[in-house]
């Protein structure tokens, strides 16, 4: 078993709430628009192109950013960065209150998009300095829960707070809070990633098997997310739209229903995150993160039956299994990418994941300003299948074994 981090076990935790609340703020901050939608239709005339621009135009942004995000988060550290981005992304959120046109928006996105193009990283950095291997799939459990806590809480935020402050207020308040997350973030106490075992000795290092086998992991990594994170990105952005039109709910009443789908993503995620370890029973769980995942790319198929559903509750429940779904798939795609990718690469190999799921979000964004939503959610049924697939050819599990050294 690797040695566990020199950081003392009441740091961690901080450091893990930290994650978590940094997490939150950046998940509000990215949602609170589409919570918005309806009245920004009616106060400032937006179309459904109008809003596929703007939110198409944040995801190619952060996609764009982690072609450089990896880097300087490898060479200046996950605090720093982090702390920057932080700092970046909370101005570009509050000084959306004063945005009017489209454009306006479209350019405030951009620059949200590119200073929160770090977080990932960063983040997974910071889990890599701090936690033992064996701690982080349970790490990222937790941490990939936070968007959809984030998703359950923000709605109900916006509720409170447009009723007092109108959207103006309420943007600028949520945004705000950022600032107060870097100044706590920049004095936590975090070590520099260190190099791991393999990537320290150079005559490992330097195997041609072993940099093979590293391309394989990036390539099955990245792909898999170019195939599923457009899902969450249109559930992200176009779910409340979709509420609101299918169902009638207005900015008050989305809060409960929306709560409810992403409590169910929530608890996915946890589930995720535990599950393959606890079924391995200390042995190696990348034979049941498999099959889970199988099982959790299965549960996605019916998600095209909200289209025809007249029952909100049946709705609800659909999507809550499909964002279930997707985050259980999630959470075992990072723990495997921080269990066989070394501590000095994990930065830019989740840069690389992470560009590719944006851009995959930025294109189905850009399609779903269209007028048939059938299509998307038909793509949003079989991604998982095709990432499943596609995982399961570039890194079978008789090749890692082989590369641990264990017979096939």
């Amino acid at each position: 078993m690797p040695d566990a981090p020199a950081v003392p076990t009441r740091a961690r935790i901080l450091v893990l709430a930290l994650l978590v609340l940094v997490t939150l703020v950046g998940y509000a901050d990215r949602q609170v628009l589409a919570l918005l939608k309806p009245v920004l239709d009616r106060e400032l005339g937006w179309t459904a192109s109008d809003y596929a621009t703007i939110s198409s135009g944040f995801q190619l942004a952060v996609a764009i950013g982690f072609l450089g995000a990896g880097w300087l988060v490898d060479r200046f550290g996950p605090r720093m960065a982090l702390g920057v981005g932080l700092v970046g992304w909370s101005l570009c959120a509050v000084l959306h209150a004063a945005a009017r046109s489209v454009t306006q928006f479209l350019v405030l996105r951009t620059g949200l998009g590119l200073f929160e193009s770090v977080g990932t990283p960063a983040m997974m950095a910071a889990v890599s300095a701090t936690f033992r291997a064996d701690e982080r799939g349970r790490v990222i459990g937790f941490l990939n829960a936070a968007p959809n806590l984030a998703a359950m809480l923000t709605p109900l935020l916006v509720g409170l707070l447009f009723p007092l402050v109108g959207w103006t207020g309420t943007v600028a308040i949520i945004g705000g809070s950022g600032f107060l997350c870097a100044l706590a973030w920049m004095l936590v106490p975090l070590r520099r990633p260190t190099p791991d075992r393999v990537a320290a000795d150079p005559t490992v290092a330097a195997r041609p098997a072993d940099r093979h086998m590293l391309a394989r992991v990036t390539a099955a990594f990245a792909l898999s997310k170019l195939l599923t994170d457009p899902v969450w990105w249109f559930m992200l952005f176009w779910l409340p739209d979709l509420l609101h039109h299918r169902f009638g709910l207005d900015v008050a009443q989305l809060g409960l229903p929306l709560a409810a789908a992403y409590g169910c993503a929530a608890a996915g995620s946890l589930l995720g995150g535990f599950l393959p370890h606890r079924l391995a029973r200390g042995g190696d769980p990348e034979p049941a993160r498999r099959r889970v995942m199988a099982v959790a790319a299965a549960c996605v198929l019916p998600v095209p039956l909200v289209l025809v559903c007249s029952s909100l509750a049946a709705g609800v429940a659909l999507v809550g299994l499909a964002l279930a779904a997707h985050q259980f798939f999630a959470a075992n795609l990072f723990g495997f990418a921080s269990e066989r990718v070394p501590a000095a690469h994990v930065g830019r190999v989740t840069s690389i994941g992470a560009f590719c799921g944006n851009l995959g979000g930025a294109i189905i964004l850009r399609a779903a300003g269209g007028s048939a939503l059938l299509p998307v959610f038909g793509y949003c049924a079989l991604a998982y299948l095709a990432a499943w697939c596609v995982f399961s050819l570039l890194v079978p599990l008789r090749r890692l074994r082989r590369a641990d050294g264990l017979d096939a």
